[in-house]
């Protein structure tokens, strides 16, 4: 989609449901068709990496602008840059012959990008140059090649943050926090550049299996488990979030994780455990059984993670182990576990969307 201007062509690209805004030069349609292209295959391939800097860059208004530098001059830029403070986007190699790399950076760092220049060792190899005229001089066939190297790479990745798995997004969350110990939403958000959205759904899931505290009214976290520890609670969430990933393509559906208790366990044998569902007692007491290669224990063994298939019918039994009903999961989720770690949740949501002055000034 595009709206044309006076002076500028104003690109507005839905990804994933956010409007992202691109500015270009007046171009022809398939200079505006070329860097759609671009610009989509670039963010794809940051989803990949679990980056987002070019999605906050486009959030800015996407005035961008491009360096162009020699390889061997990389670390140096990403350093100044760093220091500079100027949020950029490492454009991945895209010619396998050429010595030159790029970086994308918003209109309003040019001032700092014409300081930092002149700060490189070698500021005669450095080019800043608009978007357009970036794209003008890379020919079609380049960036045809990038776009099939994106679709590859999102293919061969296990790791990649498309689909229902965020295990990487974990990792990246969790080791930040056990390496600072104790730290803020805020502070990790910018230093590991994710959303707010994915910065909610990793530290509920951490503070659900128990590695991180659930913020204070600063916005403040610490961790729970020592190292050792850590490693193996989130290599099983990685194994656990890899195989819900896996079953939700392959059989279409939407998993939900759920929290139990293990004092509604009734049963288990090697393979399986019998669990009470959570507002049923007595004579009218029901019961599900539970894959334990689709669980893992959690808060030192004294709660059962795993989760329940939106789309499939569950069989209900009673305390003898005697069938006496089904139920979809949809239904079994929302009537009795939605409200598991429904604290949890809205804890998270209320001091990541809470800006930092704000809570400051309670």
């Amino acid at each position: 989609m595009s709206e044309m201007g006076d002076v500028v062509q104003i690109i507005r690209v839905e990804y994933e449901g956010v409007e992202l805004v691109m500015k270009l030069g007046s171009a022809s349609i398939h200079a505006v068709q070329k860097a759609i292209s671009f610009i989509v295959n670039l963010l794809d391939y940051e989803k990949n990496k679990g980056k987002t800097s070019l999605r906050k860059l486009l959030m800015r208004g996407g005035d961008l602008h491009v360096a162009q530098f020699d390889e061997e001059d990389l670390k140096e830029m990403e350093k100044l840059c760093k220091k500079y403070g100027v949020l950029y986007s490492l454009v991945p190699k895209l010619n396998k012959n050429s010595t030159r790399r790029e970086i994308l950076f918003h209109n309003e760092a040019v001032p700092r990008m014409d300081r930092l220049t002149k700060k490189m060792s070698h500021p005669e190899r450095i080019r800043l140059s608009t978007m357009d005229k970036f794209l003008d001089e890379t020919d079609d066939k380049t960036l045809n090649a990038f776009g099939d190297f994106v679709k590859e790479e999102s293919k061969s990745d296990p790791k990649s943050h498309a689909g229902v798995g965020i295990e990487n997004l974990l990792t990246k969350v969790g080791d930040y926090a056990m390496k600072k110990k104790n730290t803020s939403v805020d502070e990790m958000k910018k230093e590991l550049e994710i959303p707010d959205e994915s910065a909610k759904q990793a530290l509920e899931k951490l503070s659900k299996i128990g590695v991180i505290t659930m913020p204070d009214e600063s916005g403040r976290f610490s961790t729970l488990m020592e190292p050792e520890d850590y490693e193996k609670k989130i290599k099983r969430l990685t194994e656990l979030s890899q195989r819900m990933r896996r079953v939700a393509a392959e059989k279409d559906t939407q998993l939900m994780d759920i929290t139990i208790a293990k004092k509604m366990v009734e049963s288990e044998t090697l393979e399986a455990i019998m669990t009470r569902i959570p507002g049923t007692w007595g004579e009218e007491a029901r019961y599900i059984w539970v894959d334990k290669h689709d669980a893992m224990e959690i808060h030192d063994g004294k709660t059962i993670l795993t989760y329940l298939d939106k789309n499939k019918s569950y069989d209900l039994f009673d305390k003898g182990n005697n069938k006496v009903g089904t139920i979809r999961g949809q239904e079994l989720f929302r009537n009795h576990y939605s409200s598991v770690d429904k604290s949890v949740r809205k804890k998270y949501e209320k001091v990541i969307q809470t800006p930092t002055l704000d809570r400051k000034a309670r």
